[in-house]
């Protein structure tokens, strides 16, 4: 193996670690995970298909945070958004 196979070989090794560590920090936020409710700590169950379904999750990357709230929560959330004339997608970045 020559000096431009080995440093292609490593240039590719290198690649391929920088993948697998982008998406092991995706997972590590999962872990992160609260087993209830925010604001009204009803029990969250991360196997129920529907409770997944339903709820609402806020991942917050840059401040490594995740918070789970309830659809009564974030619906009673969302009214007193409106009420306040606050967009709820305000601060949100697309």
């Amino acid at each position: 193996m020559n000096r431009k196979q080995r440093r292609a070989r490593d240039k590719q090794i290198k690649k391929s670690k920088s993948k697998s560590t982008d998406m092991e920090q995706k997972l590590g936020l999962f872990d992160l995970m609260p087993n209830e409710c925010l604001i009204c700590h009803e029990t969250f169950d991360k196997t129920n298909k529907e409770m997944v379904k339903s709820w609402n999750v806020v991942v917050r990357e840059q401040q490594r945070s995740v918070k789970v709230y309830c659809p009564t929560c974030w619906d009673n959330a969302q009214k007193i958004l409106k009420q306040l004339g606050v967009s709820p997608d305000e601060g949100q970045i697309k």
